[in-house]
């Protein structure tokens, strides 16, 4: 049996340690950055390399696809350009696996609006219920900015689903501010230990003098 399809096989239960493992080993960057928040960190959720994985896509958007079925929606979505490779692959395996007989709808939302053509602001199809995703929540600015697209496009958002709830201290949180509820496949807290204990190496690494 190849490794596609022992993927298929598994049951969601058994994807979820599966992408998790491959989160840790590519989907964390060491390395010091500023977040969308303006705070600095030594480490980075860079969900775009697990999204862009032929084989961690297909476990992403089934889990994915489980989470946002709750709320039994017809259209999924959200800011470029976090938002883009998740809904398209949540889209595929919506015709796939039988929840949905006609798949899901699918859109975009520019961070501005083109300025030649039709000039649109949301891209695609929007048809409710409607619910927003996205890859990582730190500040949750950019789920409140799609929300924002979305309501003044006429709609409501029925809920939102991220890959990642990054539990930033310190950093207010506009979601929890405003009172939306939304989901995560995985916590910060899920890679806690084994951030700390690669930072504590890093450190100790640099410690040790060169001959």
């Amino acid at each position: 049996m190849g490794s596609e399809e022992i993927e298929n096989t598994l049951t969601i239960r058994g994807k979820r340690p599966r992408l998790m493992e491959f989160i840790r080993k590519n989907g964390i960057i060491f390395r010091h950055v500023k977040l969308s928040s303006n705070k600095e960190t030594d480490y980075y959720y860079d969900i775009k390399k697990v999204a862009y994985h032929p084989k961690a896509i297909h476990l992403l958007a089934e889990l994915l696809l489980e989470e946002i079925a709750i709320h039994r929606p017809r259209s999924v979505g959200g800011l470029e350009m976090g938002a883009v490779p998740l809904t398209t692959s949540v889209l595929i395996k919506s015709t796939m696996d039988g929840k949905y007989r006609k798949g899901l709808n699918g859109f975009f939302i520019r961070k501005n609006p083109k300025i030649h053509g039709l000039e649109n602001k949301i891209e695609g199809i929007l048809e409710p219920p409607i619910v927003i995703v996205d890859d990582v929540v730190t500040s949750g600015q950019s789920v409140k900015d799609a929300i924002d697209a979305v309501n003044n496009a006429g709609y409501s958002v029925k809920g939102v689903v991220c890959v990642i709830d990054r539990q930033e201290e310190g950093t207010l949180n506009v979601l929890k501010e405003n009172n939306i509820r939304y989901s995560s496949l995985f916590k910060h807290s899920d890679f806690k230990s084994f951030i700390e204990r690669r930072l504590e190496k890093k450190q100790q690494n640099q410690k040790i003098p060169s001959n």
